[in-house]
């Protein structure tokens, strides 16, 4: 999937927002939200977001910034490399265990091996935004 975790993020928050703009005017009566500040908030929600059919959601247009402090799906991505070369699949407990020594060197690991931990990685730790880093399955 070529979306990244952080383009989801950013999409999660402008739904949310959007989802703020359009039932705002349902429950502003009686609030100070004008017409107007609903008018200008969609528009901009709109001039920063696009609709993706195929994954249907809201995501960041191609040529917005990143909001500051969202880390970059090759920070994700190098978090997520550091945790394989540092740790190894123990088969016997069925856990990661830390590496001994000095780091593994991942390219020594054949193609297949790295998928493989890649995939047994992904599908026991998921990225958390509010922390940005990797946690385990379950939290």
């Amino acid at each position: 999937m070529k979306l990244s975790i952080t383009r989801t993020l950013v999409a999660a928050g402008l739904a949310l927002g959007l989802a703020a703009v359009t039932l705002a005017p349902a429950q502003a009566q009686g609030s100070s939200t004008t017409r107007a500040q609903v008018k200008m908030d969609r528009d901009t929600f709109l001039a920063m977001a696009r609709y993706d059919v195929e994954n249907d959601r809201w995501v960041l247009k191609d040529n917005m910034p990143m909001p500051a402090g969202v880390p970059s799906r090759d920070e994700v991505k190098a978090m997520r490399d550091k945790f394989l070369s540092m740790h190894t699949w123990d088969d016997n407990n069925g856990l990661w265990v830390p590496v001994k020594g000095a780091p593994r060197d991942m390219s020594k690991l054949t193609r297949e091996e790295v998928k493989a931990e890649g995939i047994r990685f992904l599908k026991m730790h998921r990225f958390d935004e509010s922390t940005s880093s990797w946690v385990p399955r379950g939290r």
